[in-house]
């Protein structure tokens, strides 16, 4: 193995500053004819890094470079002619790779972005049977504070306010007082948001949803409240506010690929037009 595999670490001269002192250009790694130089590995260490931190770097970097370079030699040793023959594998993928950054270009430069409400509800009401919730969507708002808080027994007393008065006050409260206040009043999420902001997993705060319509709860620090303003249940079909996000990204997908396949006809019509394109199929 010493005939391929010469590791050479230098590990840090503590010398002022200098955690590792590379002087001179020597060999840190070597895997059979393949070396690594300590200038190819000066710049890894970030200005300031802590000394045992500067070598645990520097052994990552040289230990993967081995591996790799391992492993290639492993591969020439034991693969066929045919295996180790990639050529084709890469002209394909440069290929695939030239067509797909053209087309970005092309679509970039020619995509209308521009989608109108219309277009968005003409959607929805034509795929509506496509968007059935999986989970509970919900209108809520989520209210977090600390248990020492002087407003707590406020907040528990209204984080359900319904009227418009008692709204405007509660946010003035929240955002004065909460930790952290988060209002879906007017934005339909899905339960799993709601249930990331407090210490319940995503069944509880369903049921929650679907049975009291409020979550009061807490854990060493904080006391949480929810309260949930309306519901959409699984297999229920959710409004088109809640969907019109995804929908919007649909119709530009729908136009970007229809731009695609009008290059694709246009290149074919005008390579057969100007004799750039030539078939010879009996039909």
């Amino acid at each position: 193995m010493k005939k391929y595999l010469f590791l050479t670490i230098l590990l840090p001269v503590l010398l002022s500053c200098k955690y590792i002192n590379f002087s001179r250009d020597k060999i840190v790694a070597q895997v059979g004819k393949n070396t690594l130089l300590e200038s190819d590995i000066r710049e890894l260490i970030p200005e300031g890094t802590a000394p045992e931190d500067s070598i645990r770097m520097v052994e990552q970097y040289i230990n993967n470079w081995a591996i790799t370079h391992l492993l290639l030699k492993k591969a020439e040793e034991e693969l066929s002619k045919s295996e180790k023959d990639v050529e084709q594998e890469l002209e394909d993928y440069k290929n695939s790779l030239l067509v797909y950054r053209y087309e970005n270009l092309y679509v970039e430069s020619h995509l209308d972005t521009t989608i109108t409400e219309d277009e968005c509800r003409e959607y929805y009401e034509k795929h509506s049977s496509n968007f059935t919730a999986n989970n509970t969507i919900v209108k809520a708002r989520v209210i977090k504070i600390s248990h020492n808080s002087p407003n707590l027994a406020s907040i528990k007393n209204m984080y359900k306010a319904n009227g418009i008065e008692e709204i405007d006050e509660l946010e003035r409260l929240c955002y004065n007082a909460a930790d952290k206040y988060d209002n879906f009043d007017n934005n339909w999420v899905d339960i799993s948001a709601v249930a990331a902001l407090v210490p319940y997993d995503l069944q509880s705060c369903e049921k929650a949803a679907n049975s009291s319509l409020s979550i009061e709860t807490s854990d060493s620090l904080y006391n949480y409240f929810v309260y949930f303003i309306d519901k959409i249940s699984p297999g229920q079909i959710p409004p088109f506010d809640y969907y019109k996000p995804l929908i919007k990204e649909t119709i530009l997908i729908k136009r970007k690929q229809e731009l695609i396949n009008e290059l694709e006809r246009n290149l074919l019509k005008e390579a057969l037009e100007n004799n750039i394109l030539k078939t010879n199929i009996n039909k």
